[in-house]
């Protein structure tokens, strides 16, 4: 998905609508949902498509990336994701913070890929760490240890506990994903954290001098 600057531009040109104006973009994602609005779907691909070549760009301007290539990579990699999961957004007054949701997360594992670190408690909670660099086959095996910690949870934790630790979703999209209030989302990860602190195979990897 190579797009040039003039071509973004051209295709931001003939939207109806500011790319930054999310009300009128979760606006065509309602009309499109409801089917009120034959042209809608073709107006919610083309701001999508824009805010996430935009968003990336953006990162590319400020010498984030590695390669020239990554933009492109991270600009599909996104835009895919958006089309594989957009019929699971209830809520179309969150269309557009859920794309730049998708933005950021996409964004967070790029920046991830060379060093892990995935904290299981924002404060004083043990955290995962790659002294330097870890090698790909070292990293997956933290994530696995990880995994199956989370899989030895109780059920209703689990769900909750993987979108949190393993895919970075905010708590709003977690509540949307398991149909429980925000309040009750923080609830659950506050009590899968205090379980994964007791798991003794998930504490090889935890470095917790204070715990």
């Amino acid at each position: 998905m190579s797009t040039p600057t003039s071509e973004l531009r051209t295709i931001i040109e003939r939207l109806p609508f500011s790319v930054d104006d999310t009300a009128a973009a979760n606006n065509a994602f309602r009309r499109w949902r409801n089917g009120s609005d034959p042209d809608a779907e073709r107006i919610v691909d083309m701001w999508t498509y824009c805010y996430i070549c935009r968003y990336f760009l953006s990162k590319s301007s400020q010498g984030t990336f590695d390669h020239a290539s990554d933009t492109d990579e991270l600009t599909t990699r996104a835009y895919r994701k958006v089309l594989d999961n957009r019929d699971g957004v209830r809520n179309p007054d969150r269309y557009a913070n859920w794309v730049s949701v998708i933005c950021k997360n996409t964004f967070l594992n790029y920046t991830r890929r060379d060093q892990f670190s995935e904290s299981v408690e924002e404060e004083e909670g043990p955290t995962l760490t790659a002294e330097k660099r870890q090698s790909v086959a070292e990293v997956g095996f933290v994530r696995e240890a990880l995994d199956e910690a989370i899989g030895r949870l109780p059920q209703y934790l689990q769900k909750p506990a993987r979108l949190y630790f393993l895919e970075d979703r905010e708590f709003e999209e977690i509540s949307d994903a398991v149909d429980k209030p925000v309040a009750t989302v923080r609830t659950y990860k506050h009590k899968a954290v205090k379980r994964l602190r007791t798991d003794e195979r998930l504490q090889e990897y935890v470095d917790r001098p204070n715990i």
